[in-house]
């Protein structure tokens, strides 16, 4: 049984294919704003529109460009993996060497084929290409793997990396023409999966980043990295539920930084702001995992302690107020502390977050009316 397949085809079936996939992607990010990644990507796709190019022209109208070929295809396969790296965040050091590495001997090893024995062009760039889509491939597989997406584009980079290496055995296969002709299938059938998997695929991590992004951004407090209200409110409604339904108890504590006003005054917001980002990372630090820590605005913070009776919710207020001292602010020490409301629900109660929040806020404000940087309890609580 053997394969024909007619070359030239082929190579209008990519182009036309790679061209339409260009338009695609350029109509579905038309309303947005073309970030850097973007532009990589549609870049290493006109590349290869220009290769696709080259190659139908090739025997007509230009002499014999295979060589040129093999290494523009190896720059456009480059950038589009520097594209896929940089979106999901794995552009390190380490690899940029490792392709400066790889493209360096790639262009030693096609200059040398070139001038000893030509017809093995084509395989050094397709074993060169291999080893391209190799480290991807095993970022999203291994590395990050966080969705289902990342994984399925980690197999499509394995594929193509096994195609691109049957394609450079081609030349050792060619006393079978058998072989070979399954070698050249699974070759472009792999090119054509990047094509229009790939591109579907680089469209889909963009949404799916962009998606965490605005995820990220309306879960967290831009300034200190924690919990904003919404995302606390929302988080904390079901654990007080369970606390309630198991007969835990659970405290509120609610912290407001002394005299935070008069820092701002002082040293300038950008100071202001530093103090809110090392107040965060110092009370953060002091929690364990499951406690709740968000940002309600301005300089008032609060924490859900789910599993916390009066005497736990107690000595974890005192340490979280002793852990404020020493604060270093722009290299120099600027001390500041905090006043806390502590309010505790005893084993089998239930109170909404909102009472929880003005019983605290009671006892928050009898801190500060007793001078500051102390812990003061909320009288309707009790364990």
């Amino acid at each position: 049984m053997s394969f024909e397949l007619h070359q030239p085809t082929l190579l209008i079936c990519l182009f036309l294919g790679n061209f339409f996939m260009v338009l695609l992607i350029l109509a579905y990010r038309s309303r947005f704003s073309r970030d850097r990644i973007y532009m990589l990507f549609v870049a290493s796709k006109c590349m290869q529109l220009g290769i696709l190019l080259l190659l139908l022209l090739e025997a007509r109208i230009l002499p014999p460009v295979l060589p040129l070929v093999a290494l523009l295809w190896l720059a456009a396969g480059v950038v589009e993996t520097m594209a896929i790296l940089l979106l999901v965040g794995m552009y390190s050091h380490k690899m940029m060497e490792y392709y400066r590495l790889l493209s360096a001997a790639a262009l030693f090893l096609l200059l040398a084929f070139v001038i000893w024995q030509g017809r093995f062009t084509v395989a050094s760039a397709a074993l060169s290409g291999s080893l391209l889509m190799t480290y991807p491939a095993y970022i999203l597989l291994v590395r990050i793997r966080e969705t289902a997406l990342q994984r399925a584009m980690g197999w499509l980079y394995a594929v193509v990396a096994l195609a691109l290496a049957g394609r450079a055995l081609v030349g050792v296969a060619s006393g079978y023409p058998a072989i070979a002709a399954l070698l050249h299938l699974f070759f472009y059938t792999g090119i054509f999966l990047l094509m229009f998997l790939g591109t579907s695929g680089f469209m889909l991590l963009s949404r799916e980043q962009a998606y965490a992004e605005l995820t990220r951004v309306a879960t967290y407090d831009e300034l200190t990295g924690i919990l904003n209200r919404r995302s606390f409110v929302l988080r904390a409604r079901p654990l007080i539920a369970a606390a309630a339904l198991q007969g835990a108890p659970y405290s509120f504590l609610l912290l407001d930084l002394d005299h935070f006003k008069s820092v701002n005054d002082t040293y300038g917001h950008d100071t202001g702001d530093k103090v809110l980002r090392d107040f965060a990372a110092r009370i953060g630090q002091q929690l364990h995992n499951g406690e709740l820590f968000g940002r309600f605005g301005g300089e008032e913070f609060a924490i859900l302690l789910h599993r916390a009776d009066m005497q736990a919710s107690s000595e974890t207020a005192e340490r979280l107020r002793a852990s404020l001292s020493g604060a270093v602010i722009n290299g120099a020490q600027l001390p500041y502390s905090v006043s806390i409301g502590v309010i505790t629900v005893a084993s089998g109660e239930r109170m909404s977050l909102n009472s929880l929040y003005k019983l605290s806020d009671t006892a928050l404000y009898r801190a500060k009316q007793q001078g500051r940087n102390r812990v003061e309890r909320s009288e309707a609580g009790g364990a």
